[in-house]
């Protein structure tokens, strides 16, 4: 893994130049000083990693690894434990209102506490987000939830105990967010900018304004009137290769002035040291006395006096060691600022008590006017023949080959077995799962389903739609959220937590067994996997940086059989085998276009020819109903849905295309007409392209 990282000394960089509107921009580096005041650590509790924390009068709440814990602070040096609250996945961020603490936990979404008694938090819900929930903040009964690029949902908490999705908007790839009276201010990751939102009605947020950073965008806050940006890795000069002038070089604060809030103004910027770590790449800021203090992961904790916003300086600075057995500082996830006081949030590490008399005291809380919540409206699609509105959110939808079933996979709904006519879709049994039903397939009457925590779970359906649990693979620790199981049944590649593969033996459906493990540099955004086989025996699954691995079934244990056609695998992107009367070739979306290959293509993936449609950009998860010779492609991430007559794979040609508010997943193809499972908008049976053509 390459990493530029510079931690001897203190280097100040200037601020480099890019197009903005508002192109007046003042450079704060050259005149802070070359070297900077350590802030001394004066407790570490010795509770284990955490991730974040925040403060509320006298108590303190952190989270890591899985954990809350809950603190006195009555003595801000000394945090003495009060109570601890285990099984709460990947903890990423935290916020707290009116005694509940919302948990952001990434693949496994949010969890909601109770502390109002510090020393029993107590698990008040366990909330299905629409994707990886990362940012977090809190106005009123609306919580938001940033859940990178599926952009940011808003959440009514007025009931704790059962949150309700309001709505969501695609922002770009969303990191942290910061609410103030009616504005929702986004850090934006990849695109490097602060996405400016109308939030006064919480159904319907509006984007307002987009501004540029000079580094990928993450913290966010609001204080006198002023919008704080912490930034962090690459700046907008080049970085495509190590030793570029701007790599890894976008760390620093920004300030912009909301004179006009929907339109932050850039007033000025200071830079932090270099480095570039992939992993731990997430920034966070507070602002209080005059003084922000910003978490940057492994460059440390900085403190930045901001009394004069055009002319910030840094006046401290808190900086881990090089754990044993590592290459890299440790790092700070996140910070919370009590009396005199900074509690680090070290992620490898522990929480930390690092000193600031005369600077730090708690951040005052309050946002403004929180949004209101207006009724909702559904929206209308004249496709639309029936739809289907569980509770949860509906992930995946796998029809019955010789019933008039299907099995949905509802979120915290769990599965719901459903009876399709012509024109209606009519609910037949609802089963609970351990975690959420995140995915589904069947082969004949066997359905395997993910679950998350629940893992994977087997089931036999039953003629009148009745589901017999037979048994579940669990991992240990990590959720499962998507499987493939290509005919004639023997392994089911699961995809588990956020990077990882599993083939699982599932030959004998009451005992599950794990044959192979594998993980690769990226992440799984979503289904990355080949659900059939090619030439009878390999499979694929793609890292959406590492690209397409591919997997021998043929043998026992399956084995890993390469990567190739080698290159980058877009995560909105996916892989379908064409119908027997195309040979053995797999066919994917790919930069707009499809692409289609073997498994002996040896060509990297960027030299294979790509098919286009003039003005359609083609992105998506792809179904193939090879009886129509039509190709759906549903895009969870953007809303759009496109269907293709695939007669002539070279030459394809738009039967249909639509974009919807939800978040659709794979469509599932049927004799009449076709399923869309779409998020928390439902489940949707629609009339066939070529009636909708008709029309």
């Amino acid at each position: 893994m390459n990493r530029l990282f510079i931690s001897t000394g203190f280097l100040l960089l200037t601020s480099v130049s890019f197009s903005a509107e508002s192109a007046v921009a003042v450079d704060a580096a050259a005149s802070s000083p070359p070297t900077v005041p350590d802030l001394p650590i004066l407790d570490s509790p010795g509770w284990g990693p955490c991730m974040d924390a925040v403060v509320q009068g006298d108590h303190l709440f952190a989270i890591g690894r899985g954990k809350l814990y809950t603190a006195d602070i009555s003595d801000p040096e000394k945090p003495r434990l009060l109570g601890t609250l285990s099984g709460l996945g990947n903890t990423r961020q935290l916020v707290v209102g009116k005694g509940v603490a919302y948990v952001s936990a990434r693949e496994d979404g949010l969890f909601v506490v109770d502390v109002q008694d510090p020393t029993k938090p107590a698990l008040l819900n366990h909330y299905d987000t629409i994707e990886l929930a990362t940012g977090l903040d809190l106005a009123g009964d609306v919580l938001f939830i940033a859940q990178r690029h599926y952009g940011v949902e808003q959440v009514d908490v007025s009931d704790p105990r059962q949150p309700r999705h309001l709505s969501s908007i695609r922002t770009g790839e969303a990191q942290s967010i910061a609410y103030h009276d009616g504005y929702l201010y986004t850090g934006v990751w990849g695109t490097s900018e602060i996405v400016t939102l109308d939030m006064t009605d919480a159904r319907s947020p509006k984007i307002l304004s987009k501004v540029p950073l000079d580094g990928y965008g993450d913290g966010v806050t609001v204080h006198g009137g002023y919008l704080y940006a912490a930034t962090g890795h690459h700046s907008r000069a080049p970085h495509a290769a190590e030793g570029d002038p701007g790599y890894g070089h976008g760390h620093g604060l920004e300030i912009f002035d909301l004179s006009d809030p929907a339109k932050p103004s850039f007033v000025s910027r200071v830079k932090f040291p270099p480095f570039y770590g992939i992993g731990n790449d997430m920034w966070s800021v507070s602002v209080v006395n005059g003084h922000a203090f910003v978490a940057d992961t492994h460059n440390g904790i900085f403190v930045v006096d901001v009394r004069d916003p055009q002319h910030p300086s840094i006046v401290g600075r808190s900086h881990l060691p090089v754990p044993t057995g590592k290459d890299v500082p440790a790092f700070y996830g996140g910070l919370a600022v009590g009396d005199g006081v900074i509690y680090g949030a070290g992620g490898w590490t522990d929480l930390h008590v690092l000193a600031a008399p005369g600077l730090a005291s708690p951040v005052a809380s309050g946002n403004g006017t929180p949004p209101t919540i207006r009724p909702v409206v559904e929206s209308q699609n004249e496709r639309i023949l029936s739809s289907y509105h569980p509770q949860g959110q509906v992930h995946a939808v796998a029809p019955v080959e010789d019933l008039p079933l299907a099995v949905a996979a509802c979120g915290s709904a769990g599965l719901h077995v459903i009876r399709l006519t012509e024109d209606s879709i009519q609910p037949v049994s609802v089963t609970a799962t351990t975690g959420f039903a995140t995915d589904v397939c069947l082969l004949g009457h066997t359905v395997y389903a993910a679950e998350g925590t629940g893992g994977l779970s087997i089931w036999e359906l039953s003629p009148d739609g009745r589901l017999t649990k037979q048994s579940a693979y669990q991992v240990p620790g990590r959720g499962i959220r998507f499987v493939a199981v290509p005919a004639p049944g023997k392994y089911a590649l699961v995809e588990v937590g956020a990077g990882q593969l599993h083939i699982v033996d599932v030959s004998d459906p009451t005992q599950p067994s794990l044959t192979l493990q594998d993980s690769h540099l990226g992440l799984f955004y979503g289904y990355q996997l080949l659900d059939s086989l090619v030439d009878g025996r390999y499979t694929a699954a793609f890292w959406h940086v590492d690209g397409i691995h591919w997997y021998d079934l043929s043998t026992h244990p399956p084995r890993l059989e390469g990567a190739h056609p080698a290159g980058r695998f877009g995560m909105a992107e996916g892989l379908v085998r064409l119908g027997e009367s195309h040979g053995q070739k797999l066919l994917a979306p790919y930069r707009g276009g499809l692409i289609s290959f073997d498994f002996e293509e040896t060509r990297p993936i960027t030299e294979l020819p790509i098919h286009r449609i003039e003005g359609v950009h083609l992105r998506g998860k792809p179904t193939l109903d090879e009886t129509r010779h039509h190709l759906y492609l549903a895009d969870r991430v953007l809303g759009g849905i496109t269907i293709l007559n695939l007669t002539t794979p070279d030459n394809p040609a738009v039967l249909d295309s639509f974009t919807t508010p939800g978040n659709p997943g794979r469509i599932a193809p049927l004799k009449n007409g076709y399923l869309l499972p779409n998020g928390n908008q439902g489940l949707f049976l629609l009339a066939p392209p070529e009636a909708e053509s008709a029309r």
